[in-house]
């Protein structure tokens, strides 16, 4: 269990680096939420409860980073990384559709969420929250799937198969 907390953290590190620090595309300023799509991909082959710790722990890292409301991403991350455990035990099969599913409709719902509260707290026009913030945001993170599913599926394969080996099943 240790390692397997060790190896996602370092992967998360990547992704916050990758999500705050250096951004490799923009639009309109606004980059992909690369731990978003990272985030649905540890609920999917994780578990709900798995995906709900480290969502949490994405969305504090994630506030300290940006300069989002504090707990926004916090909680938002929680709930994602949960609902996504319980989709992929109950409803959906752990695929690439799937990831790719999941994290359309929570960027959707993420996107549009933050930006309403983001019209409302700083008294913008909700058309151009949505048009410049909210469509680049959604457009970005989507795709972001290409890279941090084959990678959570790797490390989680990598994991089952230690704890296999030593029987902590």
């Amino acid at each position: 269990m240790r390692s397997k907390i060790i190896g996602y953290s370092l992967v998360f590190i990547v992704f916050l680096f990758f999500d705050a620090v250096f951004v490799p595309v923009r639009i309109f300023g606004v980059g992909p939420c690369i731990l978003l799509s990272a985030t649905v991909c540890l609920g999917i082959f994780e578990k709900e409860r798995f995906g709900a710790i480290y969502g949490l722990i994405f969305g504090i890292f994630l506030d300290f980073a940006t300069a989002a409301v504090f707990g926004v991403n916090a909680l938002a991350f929680m709930i994602i990384g949960f609902v996504a455990g319980v989709f992929a035990q109950s409803r959906l099969s752990v695929s690439f559709f799937g990831a790719l599913l999941l994290t359309a409709v929570f960027a959707a719902v993420y996107t549009v969420s933050v930006s309403l509260l983001y019209s409302f707290f700083e008294s913008q026009s909700l058309a151009d929250v949505l048009l410049y913030a909210a469509l680049p945001k959604f457009a970005l993170t989507v795709p972001a799937v290409i890279v941090t599913y084959p990678l959570t599926k790797l490390l989680s394969r990598f994991f089952a198969r230690r704890e296999e080996r030593r029987n902590v099943w």
